[in-house]
């Protein structure tokens, strides 16, 4: 399941976009994961991404080469990073130290790519790369609720970085608008990020104590705590998202829903 994760974290950057052929789970064994590992087999796997991409976007044949110049490219330059990051007898890079300049890099690709698409083709693309950021999260949330069950139901929350960038492509902001509205974006992420981290802890906190015989009175009053900060922390987090409603209409606010920025 930790292969399937991190193969799942490097289609992501791969912008593989929920492609059927790419965003499938593995049987068990090595013979499954290798049936649905897009690095394995023959031929030019970015063509079959661009192939794909071609056909959800209806691409001309200028965007189609464009979209591979940029596929191309960019592999070159995670394989470099893969290599530089791989340190004798792992199995697999280390993703965590991977993951901020991965996903510059990813960035940098979907603007490139979304350089050369129409405003419909734009909705399009931001959509399947939505559905496959989805899916690699709940790979995610699999491996890492097999190494500790109390992440089963607490799915990985994406980076603060990739969620503003969703976040303001989905607004279609005018420059005037963004410089006034993605604060007020900002403030939402950071708030809902400042909840999951933070209960995080208090959890971590609350489990050792437990193990370590504190007691029932101790045990109690961290219980309280608990909830009495996340109550502060939920009040926030509300606060915040009615002063980003109060700028927005109707149709950014389900975007920021569906993109889990706003409940």
């Amino acid at each position: 399941m930790r292969r399937l994760a991190s193969i799942a974290l490097f289609c992501l950057l791969s912008l593989l976009c929920a492609s059927p052929g790419f965003a499938q789970e593995g049987g068990e064994g090595d013979q499954g994961r290798r049936g649905n590992n897009p690095f394995g087999g023959n031929g030019d796997w970015t063509q079959r991404i661009v192939d794909y991409l071609t056909e959800e976007l209806q691409l001309d044949d200028s965007q189609a080469a464009h979209v591979k110049k940029v596929m191309d490219d960019g592999m070159k330059k995670m394989f470099k990073r893969m290599a530089e990051s791989w340190q004798p007898g792992q199995d697999m890079p280390d993703y965590r130290k991977m993951r901020d300049p991965m996903e510059e890099m990813r960035l940098e690709m979907e603007k490139e790519i979304e350089s050369v698409l129409t405003d419909a083709q734009k909705r399009e693309f931001h959509e399947l790369s939505d559905n496959f950021d989805r899916r690699a999260q709940t790979w995610e949330q699999r491996a890492r609720a097999s190494e500790d069950p109390t992440m089963a139901f607490e799915p990985p929350p994406i980076s603060k970085r990739m969620l503003m960038a969703k976040a303001e492509r989905s607004l279609f902001l005018g420059p005037d608008e963004t410089q006034v509205v993605m604060p007020y974006v900002e403030a939402v992420i950071d708030h809902r990020i400042a909840l999951v981290e933070g209960r995080k802890v208090r959890r971590e906190d609350l489990r050792n104590a437990k193990m370590g015989g504190a007691s029932e009175n101790e045990i109690r009053e961290r219980l309280n705590a608990l909830r009495s900060a996340e109550v502060l922390e939920e009040l926030a987090l509300g606060k915040a998202q009615t002063e980003l409603r109060a700028l927005i209409t109707i149709q950014q606010e389900v975007r920021l829903v569906a993109l889990g920025v706003l409940d």
